[in-house]
């Protein structure tokens, strides 16, 4: 199970959190083909590595954050961490 650093409560269990996906990367300007923007509104960041992904403290203070977490090991960094 995953602990999750809060920035404003601490660490805490991942049972009171709920993960709302990954960032997305900006949004295409208007010049884009229509199989570029279905890929932008539908194709999730899933590479082997570090993703910044948004959670919601659902049973604490009720605040949005942001961190990376490795695909693979799990890792939690928060996003001014260098990724490693």
């Amino acid at each position: 199970m995953l602990t999750l650093p809060c920035p404003f409560c601490g660490q805490r269990d991942e049972t009171e959190f709920l993960n709302t996906g990954p960032t997305k990367p900006a949004r295409p300007s208007s010049d884009v083909t229509d199989s570029e923007w279905i890929n932008w509104l539908t194709v999730p960041v899933n590479p082997v590595g570090y993703v910044e992904e948004k959670w919601w403290h659902v049973k604490g203070c009720g605040k949005y954050f942001t961190i990376k977490r490795h695909t693979v090991t799990h890792q939690i960094k928060m996003p001014d961490e260098d990724s490693a």
